[in-house]
């Protein structure tokens, strides 16, 4: 245990209390004690097993605390968590989780990290597979949720009005929940809808937000840009998020995409 224990002490030290991935516990125990990549897997699997780390998901891990955080997290890439850090949303993943119903929390809420301003309530958009719809935003209201089906951007501003205190779940039905792992969106497609949501004015959100929302992930996460163009391709906005892109990665080798009022708009966001 004597060796485990040592690789133990060097995670800790490395990485401390945030997740971490195989690929970087590699690099730092092959830095500091020489171990191949077939020792730093038997490590992973053997502190896991005596519970020395938590295995968050697929290639993902994290020191385990003494204490627990009421806070739920699923991994969306080799290096991203999301959080969800909104009582209200991880209580109404609750219930969809129960009632067995198929869905993806996406846009906005699943990117509060990376807000510039966080609004005093949020949206909660919920994308559920076809035919699920009515039944999601049923099970949701009877549980006192503020739940609507295909609302118009006109309805979800009036249910703001209505609802001053409570944030709004906003329910639309799709044929395939691309992108989806547990329930949540991976990062670049929590993007996507993010982008096309404030752009078609289905939700009340800015579109200059939007543009800092992707600044900041850009800054912060590695983005899987081939992975953000595909689904982008699949709303019908590459060459829109092409455009954007371009912008924060000047020197990517691609093409210059598409330029109109709604590009210009996120653009402000990131380039004030």
């Amino acid at each position: 245990m004597k060796w485990k224990s040592r690789a133990f002490d060097h995670l800790k030290v490395a990485f401390g209390k945030e997740p971490f991935s195989a690929k970087q516990a590699a690099v730092a125990l092959k830095r500091e004690m020489g171990y191949s990549d077939n020792a730093v897997y038997q490590v992973l699997h053997g502190l896991v097993k005596e519970g020395f780390l938590t295995k968050l998901g697929r290639g993902i891990y994290k020191v385990r605390e003494k204490e627990i955080v009421l806070k739920e997290a699923i991994t969306i890439s080799d290096k991203v968590i999301v959080t969800l850090t909104s009582g209200n949303l991880i209580k109404a993943v609750k219930v969809l989780k129960e009632k067995g119903i198929e869905f993806m929390v996406t846009g906005p809420s699943v990117l509060t990290r990376f807000h510039h301003h966080l609004p005093r309530r949020l949206i909660h958009l919920i994308y559920v597979i076809d035919g699920a719809g009515e039944f999601a935003s049923t099970v949701l209201r009877e549980e006192g949720f503020q739940a609507f089906l295909s609302p118009k951007r006109g309805e979800v501003e009036m249910a703001l009005q209505a609802f001053e205190d409570r944030d709004i779940f906003v329910i639309r039905e799709y044929a395939k929940l691309e992108g989806n792992i547990g329930g949540r969106a991976v990062l670049e497609k929590a993007v996507v809808d993010t982008y096309f949501e404030a752009t078609r004015h289905r939700i009340p959100f800015s579109e200059v937000e939007v543009g800092r929302i992707i600044t900041n992930a850009f800054r912060t996460e590695k983005i899987d840009i081939a992975r953000l163009l595909s689904l982008a391709g699949r709303r019908g906005i590459k060459g829109e998020m092409q455009s954007i892109v371009k912008v924060l990665v000047p020197n990517l080798p691609m093409p210059m995409g598409v330029a109109n009022e709604k590009v210009e708009q996120v653009l402000k966001g990131i380039t004030e």
